[in-house]
């Protein structure tokens, strides 16, 4: 079972519990729109507050109605399987004071679903979030023609290799040889890339496999969501922080928060905050994660 390590919790904690000191918000809630293990949400609770926690996978819903049943049980946590373009409608006329959005997914995600996340396990080619929504990746790969392919690989994966990677996937499917599983799918994108890119600083399937798991989950329509509407729910002086992992995720979130900002919000991060040396050097998955927070004014 891998042990998932949240990122940037002190950051975190920094940025949006001020906004909870305000007399106003009291009462008031932070949404964890993106819930995975619950680590973000835990140090919240500890703190006493309230969190309105929602996840697309079902088992990331169950796990953590059994870790915080007592929580729950108070009437200090909430929990949903919901996807955030669900979220508006389910919040009612409670007061949000926070929000907070991991983009990235927690390792017991990536590892203990058996839905073909990891390039290193082999496992069928589904990766989907939510098993019973949408058409996996095995299904979009056999069916998708390769001028798609070579644009999502490129596009959300920013793989230079995406032509020879989609030309390979169409030529396999020719002759009925397109792998089923993710391991054999990194295998193909492997040999489709040059010899000098096959033994990087990163597996030459990442990038691919990264450009397949936002398209299947529709991950940019989901936060498009997030920065559209979600954040248009924050009450007066409430704050909202969003870490990404990638490029294309932050530049939309740094973009966005720019109109916010002529639109009655204030940027708290002028610049991203980034993990510490430390936290990279203890978990290096944090090494890559960008962090912005926005305040909603008074």
């Amino acid at each position: 079972m891998t042990v998932h390590e949240s990122v940037m919790v002190t950051e975190i904690l920094d940025t949006l519990l001020p906004a909870f000191g305000r007399d106003a918000h009291r009462e008031s809630w932070l949404l964890d729109c993106t819930l995975g293990g619950g680590g973000h949400t835990s140090y919240f609770l500890k703190k006493g507050i309230k969190v309105f926690g929602i996840d697309r996978d079902p088992v990331a819903v169950s796990e953590a109605k059994k870790r915080f049943s007592s929580e729950i049980a108070s009437g200090q946590l909430r929990v949903e399987n919901l996807a955030i373009s669900d979220l508006s409608q389910k919040l009612g006329d409670i007061k949000i004071a926070g929000i907070l959005a991991d983009l990235g997914f927690s390792s017991d995600q990536l590892e203990n679903r058996g839905r073909g996340f990891s390039f290193l396990k082999d496992e069928p080619l589904d990766m989907r979030m939510d098993p019973e929504s949408g058409v996996s990746a095995l299904e979009f790969l056999m069916e998708a023609r390769e001028e798609e392919l070579t644009d999502l690989i490129f596009t959300l994966g920013e793989e230079r290799f995406s032509r020879r990677i989609a030309r390979s996937i169409v030529e396999k499917r020719k002759f009925d040889e397109f792998p089923k599983t993710a391991a054999g799918l990194a295998h193909l994108i492997e040999r489709s890339v040059p010899p000098n890119a096959r033994h990087g600083r990163i597996h030459a399937a990442t990038r691919t496999f990264q450009a397949l798991r936002i398209h299947i989950n529709g991950e940019m329509e989901q936060l498009d969501a997030l920065l559209d509407g979600v954040i248009l729910k924050l009450s007066p002086g409430g704050r909202a922080g969003i870490i990404s992992f990638h490029s294309l995720e932050d530049r939309k979130v740094k973009h966005k928060f720019r109109k916010f900002s002529d639109q009655g919000f204030t940027i708290i991060t002028k610049k991203p905050l980034e993990a510490s040396d430390n936290e990279v050097k203890q978990n290096p998955r944090a090494r890559s994660a960008k962090y912005r927070v926005i305040e909603k004014d008074e």
